[in-house]
């Protein structure tokens, strides 16, 4: 079946348009479309994540239709979504001469931008028709996607009553909702909108988002495989889907969809590496690690952004190290505190190393650096992880306490603590953190375990640890 006979509306127009577009720029040939429909199909390339296909768009329509204000007004946008601010306020209040609604719009976002609400707001109320649909969506969706969206509730509410029942209001009604993060109604609206228009990507893809709020990540799954079928290209929905999968535990499927994101343009190679090296770490397969985390590193080296090189080198470093390479381990640490000198990360990952190393003394230095540089119960927390997987249980009771201290109500925290305490041989404390855990171990399992875990060595505590920690998030 021709999925585009599935589509309705807009939509299908849009679809025929990008083909022929496409099929014509293959063949090498012109073809002549309405300026309004081009500057429409260049922002239906730019929701899709291809803001090249969106340029030529508007580069080609600007030749048929020389200084038409739709077409540039979009040239605006795709400008400031390449961080060309420079370029977009140009054409906002130097190219465009028509005083056009959503002229006044574009550059009210880019007053609102450079933070100046108040004459962003001023240059709005200039707007004499404020109910027309256009003019609202528009402006809605400026307060939505910068940020702001308890503004954008004037604007809907200005079509109630008027739009209840048209597929765009109740389309930017839906994205209200889930940005002021009333996900009930926005799960409302965006159901609204699937039994209008059941084969949009868009909307179940709004929907996903919803079940991935509430955590019912299944569900986010189910409603990512009808936005993939209707569009195959809809990265959005492979990254939202991978994210699900990740966090079920299924590392295979999230990579899957990792990988389909990363095609199709969404996120940067180096992320997929740093991924794959992760997952190989995390595994113990350090040279496939290693591999992978050059990979990275080289992915990363060549970007403006090079804010994740740090951990990178940290984790090379930790793949050296159990490979044996231990100088060329902290060559590779040295370059992380060079890069970031006030990141906490690489003392962290450096610290767990010499702790699996049996190098305890080095480790509490590097961590007591990275308490120093990041005094915070995430930190403590961390510390306190690595040393229950490294069967430091002694160790492991201080970091927790220590993140106790700091936030007595941190996350699993009575839980890691009851483990800990376990694992050190103190039944008491055991107890007592275990009574205050929001999953207490079950009594008559206890004795059981107990004597389980005195049998074995660090190694295999270390695992069942590692499963029961999973067990409680």
């Amino acid at each position: 079946m021709n999925k585009k006979n599935l589509l309705s509306g807009r939509d299908k127009e849009l679809l025929e348009m990008a083909e022929s577009y496409e099929q014509s720029k293959a063949e090498g040939r012109s073809i002549y479309m309405d300026a309004e429909d081009m500057a429409d199909l260049a922002d239906w390339y730019a929701m899709r994540r291809k803001p090249d296909m969106a340029q030529d768009v508007v580069t080609y329509g600007l030749k048929l239709h020389p200084d038409n204000t739709s077409l540039l007004v979009q040239q605006a946008y795709l400008y400031l979504e390449n961080f060309e601010r420079d370029k977009a306020k140009e054409i906002a209040w130097q190219s465009i001469g028509e005083e056009t609604s959503e002229v006044t719009i574009l550059r009210a976002q880019l007053l609102l931008e450079e933070g100046r609400m108040e004459d962003a707001q001023d240059l709005l109320d200039t707007i004499e028709d404020k109910d027309d649909l256009a003019n609202i969506i528009e402006a809605a969706y400026m307060y939505i996607d910068l940020g702001y969206p308890d503004k954008a509730q004037s604007w809907i509410d200005l079509g109630r009553g008027k739009y209840d029942d048209d597929e765009a209001y109740l389309a930017v009604c839906a994205d209200y909702y889930y940005a002021r993060q009333h996900i009930t109604e926005a799960m409302a609206y965006y159901n609204k909108l699937i039994d209008k228009n059941p084969y949009s990507p868009l909307y179940w893809f709004g929907l996903a988002r919803c079940y991935y709020e509430q955590g019912k990540l299944d569900k986010a799954i189910d409603a990512c495989d009808y936005a993939t079928l209707s569009d195959e290209e809809f990265a959005d929905a492979y990254l939202l889907r991978a994210n699900a999968f990740y966090e079920l535990g299924n590392d295979e499927k999230a990579l899957d969809n990792y990988k389909q994101a990363e095609q199709l343009k969404l996120i940067p190679t180096g992320f997929l590496y740093t991924f794959q090296g992760m997952d190989k770490i995390s595994k113990g397969e350090w040279q496939k690690a290693y591999e992978f985390i050059q990979k990275a590193i080289a992915a990363n080296s060549n970007r403006t952004e090079r804010a994740t090189l740090p951990t990178l080198f940290a984790n090379s470093g930790l793949c050296l190290y159990k490979l044996g390479k231990r100088e060329k381990a902290e060559v590779d640490w040295d370059t992380a505190h060079l890069l970031s000198p006030e990141d906490a990360d690489p003392y962290l990952v450096e610290g767990r190393a010499y702790m699996e190393g049996g190098e305890n003394d080095k480790a509490i230095a590097c961590w007591q650096k990275a308490t120093s540089l990041s005094p915070y119960p995430e930190t403590w927390d961390e510390i306190g992880l690595y040393c229950l997987n490294a069967g430091q249980a002694a160790y492991a009771c201080k970091a927790f306490e220590h993140a106790k201290e700091l936030d007595n109500g941190y996350e699993l925290i009575n839980e890691k603590l009851s483990v800990a305490y376990m694992m050190a041989g103190d039944r008491e404390k055991f107890q007592h953190y275990n009574n205050l855990s929001a999953h207490p171990v079950d009594p008559q399992k206890l004795e059981n375990f107990y004597q389980q875990l005195k049998r074995l060595d660090k190694e295999d505590i270390a695992q069942i640890v590692s499963k029961l920690l999973d067990s409680l998030s």
